[in-house]
C-alpha cells in the first residue's frame, strides 16, 4: 500500500513539473488548454479520404474545402484552383511591421491505402492507441497522453504538421498577438502523385510565393528523436520491367522442365543489380553523385548515432553494408523493388501453371548530381547486358519471341532532380538558432530520405526543411501514425519559427 501511495505521489509530482514547464512557456501552456480541440481538428481532416489518383477529385475538394475553412478561422485568405485534378490551397497572412515573409509548402495528399492491411483502425477511420492498446472515444476528454498515437492514413505525412501550422498560429494570436513574419503556406494535393497542379500554380504565381525565407514541411525526425532540419531531398526514378517465357500460362505438371520460368528469370536478373551487401552492381550507377562537403560531414558526425536503435525498432539483424551510417547513405542512390508479379499474384486463386511472363516496379531514389533518365538508361543498359533483347513501352512480336531467347520490356516513368543547399546560408541558420535558443536540439540533414518539390522553391530563394513527426510512423504504409509529443512540440516549434529574429 506505502509503495502505491508513493507511485501515486511520484505521479503527481510529474504532472505538476510538466504544468510547471507548460506555464513557463505560453505557446505550451496554450497547447495544454486546447488539446482537445487540436485533436479533433486532426481525427476530422484525416477521416477525409486524400489519395491522390484519376478519379478522386471529389475526395481532395473537400479536404481542400476543409483546409479553405481551418486557415480562414485563423484570419488568413485562402484561393483554391479550378479545374481537373486535386486543388492547391493557397493561404496567406500580412501582419503589421513584418520581419519578411516566410513561405510553407506542405502536402495534403496521400499514398493509396489497402483497408485489409491496417490493424489498428481503417486508414480514413482515425483512432487513439496508447503503450498498452487502443484508447477509448471519449468526447469528454481534455487532455490527452503525449505518448498516445493517433492512426489514419496521412495523419503525418501531412496533416500531423498542417495542424500544427494552424495552432501554431492561433496560440501566437491568443499569447503574443501573432506571427512576426507575413505566411504564405502553399498546400499541395497531389505530391504524392507528381504535384502537376502545383506546378503549374508555382508557375503562374511564382511572385505570391517569392519569400525570404521557404520551408518544406514533410519527412521524419532523426530517428534520435531530435527535430530534423534537412538542406535538400531525394529526386526520383523509375520504371517497370517484365520479361517473357510462353506465348501463354502453360500446365506446370505437363510443360515443367521444359517452359521457361519467368519468374525465376526476373529473380537472376534482378539479383544481378545489387551484391550481398546491398551494394548496386549497375555500372556507373553512382558516377555522378556530387560528394558531401566537409561541413556537411561534420553535420553528420555531431548527429547522435543511431545504428542499434534502428537494428531494434525495426527487427533487423544486419542491414545493408551495416558498418556505415544511415546518415551518410541518404546522400547516395538507392534501388529498390517496390512490387513484383507473376501469375495473377499470390492473392489470386491459386493455379498449377507456368506464367507467360513475370513483372517488377523497380523504384531509383536519386541524390544531387544525378539525372533521372541517365539512372534509368543505366539500369535498362544493364538489363541488355544481361542478355536481354530489350523493348521499349510495348509487348514483344511473334517474330521477336521466335528470334530471342531472352526479351525483357521496360516502362519507364519520369523523374524528378535532388536538390541541395550549402548548411551555413544565413536565414536558414537563423531558423537554426531560433530552435535552439528555445531548448531544441537539432539535426541537420544534408539529404531528406523522401522526394518533393524542394528545388522550385531552392532555385528561386533561401530554402530550408523541416521535419517534426515521429521517425517510426510508417507513412506510405499500413498503420501511418503520429505520436502526439510529436504534435505538441511541432506547435511550439513552429510558433518559435513564426516569431525568430531576422
Amino acid at each position: 500500500m506505502r509503495l502505491t501511495r508513493l507511485a501515486g505521489i511520484a505521479a503527481w509530482a510529474v504532472l505538476f513539473v510538466a504544468g510547471l514547464a507548460a506555464q513557463s512557456r505560453p505557446i505550451a501552456a496554450w497547447r495544454a488548454q486546447h488539446e482537445r480541440q487540436i485533436v479533433d481538428e486532426l481525427l476530422e481532416l484525416v477521416a477525409i479520404p486524400n489519395v491522390a489518383r484519376a478519379g478522386n477529385d471529389a475526395d481532395l475538394r473537400r479536404n481542400a474545402d476543409r483546409l479553405e475553412q481551418l486557415f480562414a478561422r485563423r484570419g488568413f485568405t485562402v484561393e483554391k484552383t479550378s479545374g481537373a485534378g486535386s486543388p492547391v490551397v493557397f493561404a496567406r497572412l500580412d501582419v503589421p511591421a513584418a520581419r519578411g515573409t516566410l513561405t510553407l509548402y506542405i502536402h495534403y495528399d496521400g499514398q493509396p491505402v489497402n483497408p485489409e492491411e491496417w490493424t489498428h483502425c481503417k486508414p480514413f477511420a482515425p483512432c487513439l492507441y496508447g503503450p498498452a492498446g487502443p484508447i477509448a472515444a471519449d468526447p469528454a476528454r481534455t487532455a490527452f497522453d503525449p505518448e498516445w498515437r493517433v492512426y489514419g492514413r496521412s495523419v503525418s505525412d501531412d496533416k500531423g504538421p498542417i495542424v500544427a501550422v494552424l495552432n501554431a498560429v492561433e496560440a501566437l494570436q491568443a499569447t503574443g498577438g501573432g506571427p512576426l513574419w507575413n505566411l504564405r503556406v502553399v498546400l499541395d494535393g497531389q505530391e504524392e502523385a507528381g504535384s502537376a497542379n502545383f506546378t503549374r500554380f508555382a508557375a503562374d504565381r511564382a511572385a505570391d510565393l517569392r519569400a525570404d525565407l521557404a520551408v518544406t514541411l514533410d519527412g521524419p525526425r532523426h530517428p534520435s528523436g531530435r527535430p530534423t532540419l534537412y538542406f535538400g531531398v531525394r529526386g526520383g526514378a523509375g520504371l517497370t520491367l517484365t520479361v517473357y517465357g510462353a506465348a501463354t500460362d502453360l500446365h506446370s505438371g505437363n510443360y515443367g522442365n521444359w517452359a521457361p520460368d519467368p519468374s525465376m528469370r526476373l529473380a537472376r536478373l534482378l539479383a544481378s543489380m545489387k551484391d550481398d551487401r546491398g551494394r548496386v552492381t549497375i555500372e556507373h550507377f553512382y558516377r555522378d553523385v556530387v560528394p558531401l562537403t566537409e561541413a556537411e560531414r561534420r553535420a553528420i558526425a555531431e548527429t547522435p548515432n543511431v545504428e542499434t536503435q534502428l537494428r531494434n525498432d525495426f527487427l533487423v539483424a544486419l542491414p545493408e553494408r551495416g558498418e556505415e551510417r544511415l546518415e551518410l547513405k541518404l546522400n547516395e542512390p538507392t534501388l529498390s523493388i517496390l512490387a513484383m508479379e507473376a501469375g495473377g499474384g499470390l492473392q489470386a486463386p491459386a493455379r498449377s501453371a507456368i506464367p507467360g511472363s513475370a513483372s517488377a516496379r523497380l523504384e531509383m531514389r536519386l541524390v544531387n548530381g544525378l539525372n533521372p533518365a541517365t539512372q534509368t538508361a543505366l539500369v535498362v543498359e544493364h538489363v541488355r547486358k544481361q542478355g536481354y533483347f530489350v523493348i521499349d513501352g510495348r509487348g514483344p512480336t511473334d517474330l521477336e519471341r521466335r528470334t530471342h531467347a531472352l526479351i525483357a520490356r521496360v516502362d519507364r516513368r519520369t523523374g524528378s532532380v535532388a536538390p541541395r543547399v550549402p548548411l551555413d546560408a544565413p536565414l536558414p541558420n537563423a531558423l537554426v538558432k531560433a530552435l535552439a535558443d528555445e531548448g531544441w536540439p537539432l539535426v541537420r540533414a544534408p539529404t531528406l530520405g523522401g522526394s518533393l518539390p524542394f528545388a522550385f522553391f531552392s532555385e528561386r530563394m533561401p530554402t530550408v526543411g523541416f521535419s517534426m513527426v515521429n521517425h517510426d510512423n510508417n507513412q506510405h504504409g499500413p498503420d501511418e501514425n503520429l505520436r502526439l509529443r510529436n504534435l505538441w512540440e511541432g506547435i511550439e516549434m513552429m510558433a518559435a519559427i513564426f516569431t525568430m529574429p531576422r
